[in-house]
C-alpha cells in the first residue's frame, strides 16, 4: 500500500518555496494494538503487542516468530497498561540483549525485563527493574531507550498516583536511569546508597513527569526530549539531569511562574503528543535538527523547529498524517518509520520515504487552489493547504455558522507557490466552521468541523 503526498516548508528568504515530496508504504499490517517497536540487525522489526505478545518481523512484513508471550503474567485491562516498551542493547551484536517494559499481574507491579535474544527468540528472561503499581490502567508511561552513556532511560508514568511524582522516595512520575544489568549509576543526581528502597531512589534522573509517553536522544549533542501526555493540556520537554518537571504542581506552564520549575518547551492542548525523534538523515534535508512528534489524537507528524541552543521550540509544524502514532524512529537508511495503533487487527507499520526527485525547486502551480483541511474534523489545530499561481494579495479568514468572521490567518502579499498554514482553535467552542481564501479574482470557501 502506497500513498504520495507533499510536505511543504516555507522558507522566507527570496520568496522560494522548497517543498519535498514523499511516499509512505506499509510494511507491517494487521497488528492488533501495537505500542513501540525497534530495529534489530539482518533487516528485522521487533514490535511489542499491548495486549499479549513481543513479535519479530523482517523488513518486508513477513511474521517471523513470537519473541515472547506475556500472556499468563499479564495485566492489559486497562487503557494504557500492557506490553509497552521494546528496546535493543547497543552491544546487541555481542550479547543480544531484548528489553521489554510490560505489566505485571501478581503482584501488581511494573516490570522491565532483559532477555537474550536466539533465533528471534527471547530466552533467560532476567528482572532488572520491578515497581510497585497498582492497577490503575492508566499513565504508566512504559518506553526505554539507551543512552550514548550505554545507560538505560526509562520513563515511568504516575499510575494515577500524582503526588508520587515530586517524591524522591518514589519513582512513579519520573525518568530513571539505571545500568544494563539492573544495578544503579552512583552519578545519578540523587544517589544516596544505591538501595532504592531506603532513603531516596537512586534511580531518579528526573521529576515531575505525568506521563512521559516517549522520548529521544539528540544525535547533535545527545540532548533528551520527551513527550508527556495524559490530559487536556500536553507537553514537549527538554530533560535536563536531576531537573523537576512541575508534575502536579503545574500542567504546561507554571502560572504564575516558580523558578524551581522547569517549564515545558512547549505546551501543547489536546494533542496527545506519543513517539518522538530528532531527524539527521540525508533523505529529507529540510527536517535536519527538527524534532518529529506523534500526536495520538491528531493522527499525524508535527516537526518542531529548535532555537539555536536547542532547548526550545521557536514553531510546529504539520507535517504528514499517518495514522495513530505510537512510536516514531529514524532508521538508518534516513527514511522515517512509524508504528500506528489500531484495534484489533488495525495497526501497522510504516515508512515515510522520498519521493523520486525529492526537493522542488520554485515550483509554481498551474492554478488557483484551496485544499480541504487537515485533519478534520479537528481539535485544536487543523492544517489548511493552498495553492497560488500568480502573485496576489491573498487573504484567508475563519467564519462561524453565522457568518461572522472570527479570525484572519492570513492578509499579505504572496508570490506563487504552494503553501500551508494552521489555525489553533484552543479559544473557540466546538462547532462548523467555514474557511475562505480571496486574491482578488479567486474565492473558494469550505467547510470544517471543530470536536472538544
Amino acid at each position: 500500500m502506497k500513498k504520495i503526498y507533499i510536505s511543504l516548508i516555507l522558507l522566507f528568504v527570496n520568496f522560494i518555496v522548497i517543498s519535498q515530496a514523499y511516499n509512505t508504504d506499509t510494511i507491517v499490517s494487521g497488528l492488533p494494538k501495537p505500542v513501540s517497536f525497534a530495529f534489530m540487525p539482518e533487516n528485522k522489526f521487533i514490535i511489542s503487542i499491548k495486549d499479549s505478545t513481543v513479535r519479530v518481523y523482517n523488513t518486508n512484513g513477513t511474521f517471523l516468530k513470537t519473541f515472547w508471550n506475556f500472556s499468563d503474567s499479564l495485566y492489559a485491562a486497562g487503557q494504557e497498561s500492557g506490553v509497552l516498551g521494546v528496546c535493543i542493547d547497543p552491544n546487541f551484536s555481542s550479547n543480544h540483549y531484548v528489553y521489554v517494559y510490560y505489566t505485571h499481574l501478581t503482584p501488581a507491579s511494573i516490570r522491565v525485563v532483559r532477555f537474550t535474544e536466539i533465533n528471534n527468540s527471547g530466552s533467560s528472561p532476567v528482572t532488572i527493574l520491578n515497581i510497585t503499581q497498582s492497577q490503575s490502567g492508566i499513565h504508566y508511561g512504559g518506553n526505554m531507550h539507551f543512552g550514548s552513556d550505554n545507560k538505560l532511560y526509562i520513563s515511568v508514568g504516575t499510575g494515577s498516583v500524582n503526588n508520587d511524582a515530586q517524591l524522591l522516595t518514589s519513582p512513579r512520575g519520573k525518568l530513571l536511569r539505571i545500568n544494563s544489568n539492573g544495578s544503579i549509576p552512583s552519578d545519578n543526581p540523587f544517589y544516596d546508597d544505591g538501595n532504592p528502597l531506603t532513603g531516596r531512589d537512586d534511580r531518579i534522573w528526573v521529576r515531575g513527569l505525568r506521563n512521559s509517553f516517549d522520548f529521544a536522544f539528540s544525535p547533535f549533542n545527545d540532548s533528551l526530549y520527551a513527550t508527556e501526555n495524559g490530559s487536556s493540556i500536553d507537553e514537549i520537554n527538554y530533560i535536563r539531569k536531576g531537573e523537576n518537571y512541575g508534575w502536579p504542581v503545574c500542567q504546561g506552564y507554571c502560572s504564575p511562574y516558580i523558578d524551581s520549575l522547569r517549564q515545558p518547551m512547549f505546551a501543547l492542548n489536546g494533542y496527545v503528543p506519543t513517539g518522538i525523534t530528532v531527524y539527521n538523515g540525508s533523505a529529507f534535508p529540510t527536517l535536519s535538527g527538527k524534532v518529529i512528534f506523534g500526536s495520538y489524537s491528531f493522527q499525524s507528524l508535527y516537526t518542531a523547529t529548535l532555537n539555536s541552543a536547542l532547548d526550545s521550540i521557536e514553531y510546529i509544524t504539520p507535517w504528514a498524517g499517518t495514522g495513530r502514532v505510537v512510536s516514531i524512529t529514524q532508521g538508518g537508511d534516513g527514511n522515517i518509520y512509524v508504528l500506528n495503533y489500531g484495534f484489533t487487527n488495525e495497526g501497522f507499520l510504516s515508512r515515510i520515504k522520498p519521493f523520486e526527485t525529492g526537493l522542488l525547486l520554485n515550483e509554481t502551480p498551474a492554478s488557483f487552489r484551496l485544499y480541504q483541511n487537515y485533519p478534520n474534523p479537528f481539535n485544536p489545530v487543523t492544517g489548511i493547504k493552498y495553492e497560488i499561481s500568480r502573485k496576489s494579495f491573498v487573504s484567508l479568514k475563519i467564519f462561524n455558522v453565522l457568518g461572522i468572521e472570527v479570525a484572519v490567518l492570513l492578509n499579505e502579499p504572496k508570490q506563487p507557490g504552494s503553501y500551508e498554514v494552521s489555525w489553533d482553535a484552543s479559544n473557540f467552542p466546538s462547532g462548523v466552521y467555514f474557511y475562505e481564501i480571496s486574491t482578488g479574482d479567486f474565492t473558494e470557501r469550505k467547510k470544517m468541523i471543530l470536536l472538544k
